[in-house]
């Protein structure tokens, strides 16, 4: 999410606009967009009823397997016999019903209950929760390799914003085209990566299997 916002803050500026981020529960942020109490959804892996899509992807997720014991995971049916978190509002999660599964509001939820051994996995995305366990000084997540699963994410306004969809849509799509976007994440996990060291904090082990 750290570099879906940083984006679009870019994207936003050259159109002379500023945004307003307020971090809510995923399935609440969906409902305050189409209600139009938000004017929109920051980043999002699905198209939602109610919201526009603005067609360019705005960052690439990589679904991390992220647990406290070495696990042989690499596809989803090796997730069978485990108890799994996950954020509410991932549908590519909920719809795996034959896992045992756990909807949490947050990524540091999921990161609570993995470290209280309250449940086996967390899924999410890879990136962000290795920024979420720096911040919360959570050192013992081992991640699977390879990723679950990867797919791009996408900014979503409320109807009422077509044109500015259009026009955002437009500056997105030059910034990818000028590799500005994937300049962006490089920097975010930089800046992150820093971050960690300056904070002197043992860095997550990565399970490669």
């Amino acid at each position: 999410l750290h570099v879906c916002e940083r984006v679009l803050r870019e994207a936003y500026a050259k159109l002379g606009r500023s945004i307003v981020v307020e971090h809510l529960p995923a399935e609440r942020a969906l409902y305050w967009a189409s209600s139009g109490r938000l004017d929109g959804d920051l980043c999002r892996g699905h198209a939602s009823e109610g919201l526009l899509l603005v067609p360019t992807a705005v960052y690439f997720w990589q679904l991390g397997v992220f647990s406290t014991r070495p696990l042989s995971v690499q596809t989803w049916s090796d997730l069978q016999p485990y108890k799994i978190a996950y954020e509410r509002g991932m549908r590519g999660v909920s719809a795996h019903q034959e896992l045992d599964l756990v909807p949490v509001n947050s990524i540091q939820s999921g990161i609570q209950l993995l470290a209280k051994h309250r449940v086996d996995i967390l899924l999410d995305d890879y990136n962000s929760v290795l920024y979420a366990a720096r911040k919360m000084k959570v050192n013992d997540l081992l991640a699977s390799q390879p990723k679950l699963a990867r797919g791009p994410t996408y900014h979503l306004l409320n109807k009422k914003h077509a044109v500015l969809a259009r026009q955002l849509n437009a500056v997105l799509a030059q910034m990818t085209s000028d590799g500005r976007i994937e300049q962006i994440e490089q920097e975010v996990m930089a800046e992150f990566m820093l971050e960690a060291e300056q904070e002197d904090t043992a860095p997550l082990a990565a399970d490669n299997q």
